[in-house]
């Protein structure tokens, strides 16, 4: 499990480097995100609570990880608590990430994605699709139209068309996403997979 594995490296790099060394505070980053992808997203909560005090004192407000630390605590926080609570933490984190790294940072544009996942969970499905529409663009335009984000940002912007009943506008971009992430991405990855479970799932329903 990748947890426990993050878990014995935060051990590992504690005792070899301190609790403060940048590779120790990006070890607990990622146990607490592959705590939260497990299904525990309340102790991936309290850990990343616990990374985000400490980052601050070692890094600052303005520090990359310090934003991104903050994006996955409001992602997991709204696991667990008010949609409307995470969505303004996340507006603030958007402004902050503007004016620290500018609008086309990757940081600065994953809080992007999220907002887009939040307008979708809420039922806003037009404004998610067109949100996720701006996003492929821009990071296209930052990150290339082969990189692994600007596919799965493509296959969000596909399941937000489905959610409004665009049913044959979404089989169309689902078929070409599927050639491209074949032709781009190592076989058996997961954006393939879900690309092809959608398809699939469009197909006989």
């Amino acid at each position: 499990m990748a947890a426990a594995a993050f878990g014995e490296l935060v051990v590992d790099t504690t005792a070899a480097l301190g609790p403060n060394h940048a590779d120790t505070l990006a070890a607990r980053h990622q146990r607490a995100y592959f705590t939260g992808e497990a299904g525990d997203s309340r102790t991936a909560a309290l850990q990343l609570r616990t990374l985000l005090a400490d980052r601050l004192r070692e890094e600052g407000p303005d520090h990359p990880q310090v934003l991104a630390t903050r994006r996955s605590l409001i992602w997991f926080s709204s696991l667990t608590g008010t949609l409307a609570d995470a969505q303004e933490e996340l507006r603030l984190l958007l402004r902050d990430a503007r004016r620290c790294l500018g609008p086309d940072s990757p940081h600065t544009l994953a809080i992007v994605s999220t907002q887009a996942v939040f307008a979708a969970r809420e039922g806003h499905a037009a404004e998610a699709a067109a949100a996720f529409g701006r996003l492929v663009t821009d990071r296209s335009r930052v990150l290339g139209t082969e990189h692994p984000h600007v596919i799965h940002t493509r296959l969000q912007r596909c399941q937000a068309l489905l959610s409004q009943g665009r049913t044959t506008e979404a089989g169309e971009d689902l078929a070409q996403v599927l050639r491209d992430a074949r032709r781009v991405l190592e076989p058996g990855h997961r954006h393939i997979d879900l690309a092809s479970d959608m398809l699939d799932e469009l197909r006989q329903g």
